[in-house]
């Protein structure tokens, strides 16, 4: 829990934008590999995540449009937040605020067991203990997962929050087994991976792109190349 706190308060004390997108991201990769969400005996395994952050009294630092501002959120580091339909689509954030500032992670896809989550069928399960499951302390530190985390775009955003609307603030694991996942257009699975390749100087052969994507794709290739250039 140290090292996450400690890439939290990185990012407090954090001004450049690009830094900050780049600390969001190693937050959501430790949170994929590194932790589960344990709801009394339930074992959550968070699979895709979406960063919000919000340092409201320094108004202009990530002014992030999309960022759902409550003050439950305020100073509440490793305890779950349900968002009401009301503010858009339900669904359940984990937050992480050391602080007066908005940080939370949206769970976007998760597991229980052999059971996957879309982000309002968690919500649905739970919603009717929010007010006791919101008071508990729920992250759990496990061994190093070591799955490849590959970072794409936020989805659905309402047109008038575009501020950041192709910045990749989420993040994904597991990818080939992916097909219950929503993607922005341009944003999907080939592109992901893509884009993991080229960020890691990882040859654009068959044989890398079916290990990563489950299968050979010459539109992986493609978008390599036009990374490259």
């Amino acid at each position: 829990m140290d090292e996450l706190k400690e890439l939290v308060k990185n990012l407090e004390e954090e001004n450049d934008e690009k830094k900050q997108i780049a600390l969001l991201q190693q937050i959501e990769s430790k949170l994929l590999n590194e932790y589960n969400i344990v709801i009394e005996d339930t074992v959550i395994e968070p699979l895709r995540l979406e960063a919000y952050y919000y340092p409201f009294e320094n108004k202009g630092k990530f002014d992030d449009p999309c960022a759902h501002k409550c003050t439950k959120k305020i100073n509440n580091f490793g305890k779950l937040y349900f968002i009401e339909e009301r503010y858009g689509y339900p669904g359940i954030d984990i937050c992480l605020s050391l602080g007066n500032y908005y940080l939370s992670f949206l769970i976007k896809n998760s597991r229980i067991k052999d059971t996957y989550y879309k982000q309002m069928d968690l919500f649905d399960r739970f919603q009717d203990k929010r007010n006791e499951i919101e008071i508990m302390d729920v992250l759990e530190k496990v061994k190093n997962k070591e799955k490849i985390v590959f970072k794409t775009s936020r989805v659905g955003l309402k047109k008038s929050q575009t501020k950041f609307e192709h910045e990749l603030l989420a993040s994904v694991i597991e990818l080939k087994n992916s097909s219950g996942y929503d993607f922005e257009r341009g944003y999907g699975k080939e592109w992901m991976v893509a884009n993991y390749m080229f960020e890691n100087n990882i040859p654009g052969t068959d044989e890398n792109i079916k290990a990563l994507l489950g299968y050979r794709s010459q539109n992986v290739k493609k978008i390599i190349e036009e990374m490259q250039q």
